[in-house]
């Protein structure tokens, strides 16, 4: 087994690891500009940009934005420094729920077998049936609380958890089976002895790589959640000018609170404008 000081992948993701803690801790202190500050009718290089029509700024165009401005003319750069924060807190909220949710039944299915096990084999048959994007937007517009950071949180929450029971409960389930379980209740420990002194510690160093697995998959589902007009804090409505013709312009609505994923999808949505 290589040792941590020549573990390359390790090193790498510990160093982007620190880099978004700190870009987490000190990003918004070090953001030149508002990241909800509007900068329209901008002049760089004898070129008008900002809205109307929506232009976005390259960036290395003007020191002044050294990432560009998007096309709601919002300083790129300030955002992604702002946008750090709340993506750590937000998914850092959603997993530790997740995560208790997950145990708490994960082990009593795998503590008791078939008597609970069989409500993670429903669920698990209803996942794969239903898509947790679609009960995610389900919860949203039931709860009529798109706008709400804690409808939101509950709605990520509520949809992730059955994967870290699943999880937990197939671990405990394979323990229970080991010789030395056996040989613990042969001496007469009692039930919870065993449980928390042989049984657990084999389900807790997994338990990071389900953290890992999580904080991407809900990072994943935030962004998709924005492509389809689901934003943290309520969106930002502008008018698109930028169409030829008698056409007349289209009311669209993009993240108003920087947050990564939301961001990205917004700008997967304007690539045709803003390839780079």
């Amino acid at each position: 087994m290589k040792s941590t000081s020549r573990n390359l992948p390790l090193r790498i993701g510990l160093g982007l690891s620190l880099l978004l803690l700190a870009l987490a801790v000190f990003g918004p202190s070090l953001a030149a500009h508002d990241p909800l500050q509007i900068y329209k009718n901008l002049r760089i290089n004898d070129r008008t940009y900002g809205g109307p029509p929506l232009r976005a700024v390259p960036p290395f165009e003007t020191a002044q934005f050294p990432l560009g401005v998007d096309y709601i003319s919002r300083d790129v750069l300030s955002r992604l420094l702002w946008a750090v924060r709340p993506t750590l807190i937000l998914c850092g909220v959603v997993v530790a729920a997740r995560l208790a949710v997950g145990l708490l039944i994960g082990m009593l299915a795998g503590w008791f077998g078939r008597r609970v096990g069989w409500l993670i084999d429903v669920l698990s048959v209803l996942s794969g049936a239903v898509p947790l994007l679609l009960v995610s937007i389900g919860i949203l517009i039931a709860l009529d609380s798109r706008n709400s950071l804690p409808i939101f949180t509950l709605a990520l929450a509520l949809t992730g958890w059955l994967n870290v029971a699943t999880i937990v409960q197939s671990r405990i389930q394979t323990v229970l089976h080991a010789p030395y379980i056996e040989s613990a209740q042969a001496i007469g420990q009692r039930p919870h002895g065993i449980f928390w002194r042989h049984v657990m510690p084999q389900v807790w160093p997994a338990l990071p790589m389900v953290i890992a697995a999580e904080l991407s998959a809900t990072t994943l589902l935030i962004a998709e959640l924005g492509y389809l007009g689901f934003y943290i804090g309520g969106g930002y409505t502008y008018t698109d000018s930028t169409r030829d013709g008698p056409t007349p312009d289209i009311v669209k609505e993009a993240a108003g609170q920087p947050e990564l994923g939301q961001m990205l999808s917004d700008f997967f949505g304007q690539y045709n404008r803003t390839p780079w």
